[in-house]
C-alpha cells in the first residue's frame, strides 16, 4: 500500500515496504518472533504499588501517543516534541521509587522487559528531538518504531490484558534497540 503523491518517494516507500515484507516473512518463516520466545505476563508478579505505577505510565503513554499521531499528521511539531518528551519523562525507573520498589521491579520482570521499556523511552526522546527540528519524516519513522515496541512488549508480557496479541507473530526485532538486535541480546 504505497499512497505517496510523488514518484520518487513512492519507489523508495514501496521498496522499503517490499523489503519489510520479505524480512518479516523470513523471520516468521523461521518461527522467530517475540511471541514465540515470549515470557509470561509480568503483572501478577508485581507488587500492588508497582502495578499501579506501571498502569499509570501506560495510560499516560497511550494518551500521549494518540496526541502525537494527530500532531504529526497536522504538522504541529511543538506538540510532537512536548508529548515525546512527556513519554520519555514517564519512565518508571526514573520515578521516585524506593530502593525496595526498584528491587521488587527487577525481581518481578525479566531483563528484556526493562530493555524494551528503556528502548521505548529512548525512542520517545528521539521523537521529541524530531519534533523540535520539525523533521516530519523522522517523526513518522520514530512513531512507527514506538508502536512496534508497544506491540512487542504487550504480546510478550501483557497477554493477560491484551488477549488479541497472545498468538500474534511479532518480528523478533520489534521493541529491541538496534545494538541489542545485532548482539542477539534478549534471545
Amino acid at each position: 500500500m504505497c499512497y505517496v503523491t510523488s514518484k520518487r518517494p513512492l519507489n523508495r516507500a514501496c521498496h522499503r515496504s517490499r523489503t519489510a515484507v520479505i524480512a518479516a516473512g523470513t523471520v516468521l518463516g523461521l518461527g522467530l518472533s517475540a511471541a514465540s520466545l515470549a515470557a509470561e505476563p509480568v503483572r501478577p508478579d508485581l507488587t500492588p504499588k508497582l502495578q499501579g505505577l506501571l498502569k499509570k505510565e501506560m495510560i499516560q503513554i497511550e494518551l500521549a501517543m494518540h496526541e502525537i499521531y494527530s500532531a504529526i499528521i497536522q504538522g504541529r511539531h511543538a506538540v510532537v516534541a512536548e508529548k515525546g518528551q512527556a513519554i520519555h519523562d514517564s519512565f518508571i525507573l526514573a520515578q521516585s521509587l524506593t530502593d525496595e520498589d526498584r528491587q521488587d521491579l527487577k525481581a518481578a520482570v525479566p531483563p528484556e522487559f526493562l530493555q524494551m521499556d528503556g528502548y521505548l523511552h529512548e525512542l520517545s526522546a528521539s521523537l521529541a528531538e524530531a519534533g523540535q527540528s520539525r523533521d516530519t519524516a523522522r517523526q513518522v519513522a520514530l512513531y512507527a518504531h514506538m508502536t512496534e515496541s508497544c506491540v512487542a512488549c504487550h504480546s510478550a508480557y501483557v497477554t493477560d490484558r491484551f488477549e488479541g496479541l497472545q498468538d500474534a507473530e511479532i518480528p523478533a526485532g520489534w521493541g529491541r534497540a538496534p545494538a541489542e538486535q545485532e548482539s542477539g541480546q534478549g534471545d
